[in-house]
């Protein structure tokens, strides 16, 4: 079997592929890809996401995002209108259902056609594939905002094809975000090969002249030093500009500690731009999205609504155009409209407060800590690079083998779990352990002495019982215990 690589897919093998794609389940019939460009070119303009980032970045507007998925056409197109009217919302959210994400199309059709016979949503988001085109297409057709699709899984080339040919022009084919979270046993190369097609699929219609976004996380960074998270990231996003994408919805994770919040901003927006031009990839916009990563949504009204908040104040600050609110509700269950509409209603009101206000941190504080991670995700980045003689994906595969590139909190068992990282005195998250990631004496070091200002305060020794306080606390109110 020939070696996995980070190499386009030709004309050829795209089109093979999504033969089998399409005849999964029977509306991938629906999808003719010369119709679906034409379909795309008679939308109004800001319906398409890139050009509603666009005008954000171009008017310093910050628009909140959040997930939202009802079983059937009616609930969703319901919710959407209610959020968009009462939530004054710019971007309306798409969560897919489980069963659909794991690819079990027939048991979600099973739960779709009864939440419809029993008038009650007895599935945790909307069942795209089921629904097909046209369901997508009565949404699309029905707002003014952009639908942006949020979800992950190992193979979403069929909800994909769906969901675009449908008129939504974003997709999040994110590689290791789908790997480390979704899936306990999938292989990295299956999730490779398959999101290497997602990502063709959104270049093909950016060649025919409908702008497409494909947005990253890297990994689900709660508790998680932002090095790691930026390592991981880039990877996914070269294997997303190699097949041709153009538009780049980058998510910036926060923590809390507004300095090292800032400094992660940075640098991961430094990082790309430099392996980018590296690589030869030219004429690449980036959009940046902002996430008050948490382990635990708040439960109390008072607390959701501060990280609401502090999650706003973090999008003005790391110039983001998307802000990744958490909504009311959402610690106990799938939230009510009412309970997004007034997320988004806040959110909107703290953007309006900051938007013309100049807001500063500690910068020399600030350029410390950029300097630091970005020798840190270089340290990680390059390595990959040195396993892989060159080739990101083929070192990636070596470097999950070997933990180069580790997860403590994965769901997937093919993680080494060696790193760990707490929260110093201060908020920032720092490295307790460090694996087997390939830092130098200096980093070690840099990590160790902001862990032990910690361990001073509190009068003894961090342990393993403070790393799971961590993950908590927010929900809880505080930064840090």
């Amino acid at each position: 079997m020939q070696e996995l690589r980070n190499e386009r897919l030709s004309q050829e093998e795209f089109l093979k592929e999504r033969k089998n794609v399409l005849s999964q389940w029977p509306t991938g019939r629906e999808v003719d890809l010369d119709e679906a460009i034409e379909y795309h070119y008679k939308l109004p303009p800001m319906k398409n996401i890139v050009r509603k980032l666009r005008h954000a970045k171009e008017h310093g507007e910050i628009y909140a995002t959040s997930g939202m998925g009802k079983a059937t056409i009616e609930e969703q197109l319901e919710l959407y209108k209610y959020v968009e009217k009462e939530g004054q919302a710019d971007i309306l959210g798409l969560s897919v259902d489980s069963l659909t994400r794991q690819n079990n199309y027939e048991k979600a059709e099973q739960k779709w056609r009864e939440s419809k016979s029993q008038g009650v949503s007895l599935l945790n988001g909307l069942p795209v594939v089921n629904v097909g085109v046209k369901g997508i297409r009565t949404l699309v057709e029905a707002v003014n905002c952009p639908i942006q699709p949020r979800y992950g899984a190992a193979d979403a080339r069929l909800c994909d094809e769906i969901l675009i040919a449908g008129g939504c022009s974003s997709s999040a084919p994110d590689v290791f975000m789908d790997f480390w979270h979704h899936h306990g046993s999938v292989s990295l190369e299956y999730v490779i090969k398959t999101h290497q097609y997602c990502s063709r699929l959104l270049a093909y219609y950016e060649e025919n002249g409908v702008p497409t976004l494909a947005s990253s996380q890297g990994l689900y960074g709660a508790g998680i030093a932002p090095s790691l998270q930026i390592a991981h990231q880039i990877i996914s996003i070269l294997i997303q500009v190699e097949q041709g994408v153009k538009n780049l919805g980058v998510m910036t994770v926060g923590h809390g500690n507004l300095v090292q919040d800032v400094a992660a901003a940075r640098a991961r927006k430094t990082l790309i731009e430099k392996y980018l031009s590296h690589f030869g990839y030219h004429d690449i916009e980036i959009f940046f999205n902002v996430s008050f990563n948490l382990m635990e949504y708040p439960v109390h009204v008072g607390v959701n609504l501060a990280v609401v908040f502090m999650n706003t104040l973090m999008a003005k600050l790391t110039n983001s155009q998307l802000n990744d609110i958490r909504t009311l509700g959402e610690a106990k269950a799938i939230p009510t409209k009412e309970e997004i509409a007034f997320s988004f209603r806040s959110a909107k009101a703290m953007q309006n407060f900051l938007r013309h206000q100049k807001i500063f941190v500690d910068e020399n504080a600030v350029q410390e800590e950029q300097k630091m991670i970005e020798k840190e995700a270089e340290c990680i980045l390059n390595k990959v690079l040195e396993m892989g003689d060159g080739d990101v994906v083929r070192g990636a595969i070596r470097a999950v083998e070997q933990g180069v590139l580790d997860h403590p909190f994965a769901a997937n068992r093919a993680a080494k779990g060696l790193v760990i990282c707490v929260k110093d005195n201060e908020g920032a998250v720092r490295y307790l352990e460090k694996g087997n990631l390939p830092f130098d004496k200096e980093i070690l070091e840099y990590h160790r002495e902001k862990i032990k200002e910690r361990e001073y305060k509190k009068g003894r020794r961090i342990t393993f019982d403070d790393v799971i306080s961590d993950l908590y606390a927010v929900s809880k109110g505080i930064l840090v215990e």
